[in-house]
């Protein structure tokens, strides 16, 4: 007994395949991890990067240098 067969348009068939010649591509996921890595840091103003030191302590550290706040002025 042969196992059923799946037809796809050939347009969606070919749309699928770029789709994963995309996903292959290393390089192209390396510059975008890389984009949303600077897109986060630009917008909570802090960055993972490969720390294993405490997220908490690092963030409170770089922000609070850079940023003046209302604790500033007592």
């Amino acid at each position: 007994m042969r196992p059923p067969v799946i037809q796809v348009p050939a347009s969606e068939y070919q749309r699928l395949k770029d789709e994963l010649g995309l996903l292959k591509d290393s390089a192209l996921l390396k510059k975008f991890n890389k984009l949303i890595d600077l897109m986060y840091e630009d917008k909570y103003g802090f960055f993972m990067h490969d720390l294993t030191d405490d997220l908490t302590e690092y963030s409170i550290n770089n922000n609070w240098k850079n940023e003046p706040s209302r604790w500033d002025n007592l």
